[in-house]
């Protein structure tokens, strides 16, 4: 015979066991399972969970047990747990991944009972549901020492590492908590056992409780359909979201029927995404629903994080770094493709700002200026300038002065350099971000650094000349027809980033924010720059 076992002692509990052991009970009856409540302390010196280990006594009458705390309710549709962890192991929800506790609770605990663990997995499990049989009596040994660390539940996984006890690990949607919101995005009711561990008060939970069980009554009737909410933080400055906008389509695609809200400093990059179920606010305008877990994602995570231990921003393409950061891979080259839609008045905006519209032959440059390492003198930029306009008349200068990379802008302040226009049409600071579409997916060629325009025209099929210098301009070029090469060209004597520390066995982040750089080392000849032209 099997059993399913809780525990209920004192007042607020017997109170709170009004509410969740009647699911509980119907669970033991659908599995053909007795049930038992333990009401007073038999063994605990301490709390009432030391007498969970009552059940070394019950394992001589039950072949297998289920214990589950009593602050838990569970769906009707839940499967038979015996069914699912084999006899000969323990079944329990291993929450070491998913919370940041474990080593030290464990080191805590073996301390305070003097015992070593040196085969420990790193597994730490919780104790609020456990599948038991008769060969884990013995874990059920109580101690005569009641240590507080999680109530027993440290000296429980002390002693199934200790002891070498094989256990099988349940999924989370049998022992739901907190700690899984913001990984998986699921909403509580998707799992068949719901754990209030950690709630803040009795109040509070036994009115979460309440309305848990009513919403799986109604739920019931459609037959437990719940979707995923993600919400992507999209950071750093307008090229890298614009890079991040391949690795959104595609995350769009995974998940076609749950919410997805995009959080950006340009909401305009993503509006071709939005519909019924994909939301794009500009940050701290979404409207995330109340007591809705969100999977919460940064598409550009920074130097401290281990993503970027793992591969530098700076020694990756953009697209795949957004990639690797929101969807856990890079993207077939098909689908890395930047796209931005331009809309009708972002092209009369352009006509009447340039006053013509046969934009076809124009060329642009962008003589960008970011870190010192990114900026070129500005006579380099002055001498293409100069030479272009001398060849044709239709060239065109852009850029815009930013403060830096939002939120914070500690990323340094960006724009163009002093140049002179000699004859050519200055758009700088003139253009917004629909405009400039407009202008790059007509005009015949961009010349320009690493910048956001760069990023920007891989929407369009103009041709892009790069002078590159912190990165390698494979890591720069847009992907177009499934290569970055596709009507590009990149100019330089040597890169600067060859000559920045990036080997495995640096311990530091690799920066490219180098001052006082020697430009002559790393740019070509202007002339090579314009020859084509």
């Amino acid at each position: 015979m099997n059993l399913v076992l809780t525990i209920a002692v004192g007042p607020e509990y017997e109170k709170m066991a009004k509410l969740t052991h009647p699911s509980i009970q119907a669970y033991a009856k659908k599995i053909g399972a007795e049930f038992l409540c333990i009401k007073e302390k038999k063994l605990a010196k301490s709390t009432p969970h030391w007498d969970k280990f009552q059940i070394n006594e019950l394992l001589l009458k039950y072949e297998r047990i289920l214990y589950v705390d009593t602050d838990l309710i569970i769906r009707e549709d839940c499967p038979n747990l015996f069914d699912i962890v084999p006899k000969t192991l323990l079944g329990a929800f291993n929450e070491a991944p998913f919370t940041d506790r474990s080593k030290e609770l464990l080191i805590d605990c073996c301390k305070q009972y003097n015992i070593t663990l040196p085969n420990w997995n790193g597994k730490y499990y919780n104790t609020g549901v456990l599948v038991i049989s008769q060969i884990h009596r013995s874990l059920f040994e109580k101690p005569e020492k009641e240590y507080f660390s999680f109530y027993e539940q440290s000296y429980l996984n002390m002693m199934i590492s200790f002891k070498d006890i094989k256990v099988f690990d349940i999924d989370h949607k049998f022992n739901r908590m907190t700690c899984m919101d913001q990984l998986t995005g699921e909403e509580r009711f998707d799992s068949y056992i719901i754990h209030y561990a950690g709630y803040p008060n009795l109040d509070y939970v036994m009115n979460v409780i309440s309305h848990d069980l009513k919403k799986w009554m109604i739920d019931n009737i459609s037959g437990y359909k719940y979707i995923k909410h993600l919400y992507v933080s999209v950071n750093g400055g307008l090229g890298d979201q614009i890079c991040a906008g391949p690795a959104l389509e595609y995350l769009i695609k995974m998940y076609s029927k749950d919410e997805v809200v995009i959080a950006t400093h340009w909401p305009r990059i993503f509006k071709h995404l939005a519909k019924e179920n994909v939301s794009v606010v500009h940050h701290g305008m979404a409207n995330l629903k109340n007591d809705t877990p969100y999977w919460i994602r940064n598409s550009l995570p920074g130097p401290e994080t281990v993503n970027w231990s793992i591969v530098s921003h700076l020694l990756c393409h953009t697209v795949d770094y957004c990639s690797m950061a929101l969807l856990k891979r890079t993207l077939p080259l098909k689908e890395r493709r930047i796209k931005f839609h331009v809309k009708s008045e972002d092209y009369e905006n352009l006509f009447e700002l340039i006053g013509r519209k046969d934009l076809e032959s124009f060329l642009i440059i962008h003589p960008g200026k970011h870190w010192e390492s990114k900026t070129f003198p500005v006579q380099y930029w002055q001498n293409i300038i100069n030479a272009v306009v001398k060849k044709r008349r239709d060239v065109v200068i852009i850029g815009k002065t930013e403060l830096g990379d939002p939120p914070d802008y500690i990323a340094g302040a960006r724009g163009t350099v002093d140049v002179d226009p000699n004859g050519a049409i200055d758009l700088r600071d003139k253009l917004n971000l629909g405009e400039l579409g407009a202008l790059l997916s007509m005009a015949r060629i961009l010349i320009s650094n690493d910048s956001a325009p760069v990023h920007l025209a891989g929407a369009f099929d103009n041709w892009i000349y790069l002078i590159p210098s912190c990165k390698h301009p494979d890591h720069v070029l847009p992907y177009r027809n499934g290569s970055p090469w596709y009507k590009s060209r990149s100019f330089y004597n040597r890169l600067f980033l060859d000559d920045i520390e990036s080997r495995p066995t640096q311990v530091y982040p690799t920066s490219a924010d180098v001052k006082d750089v020697c430009w002559d080392e790393y740019l070509c000849d202007y002339h090579d720059v314009i020859r084509d032209l």
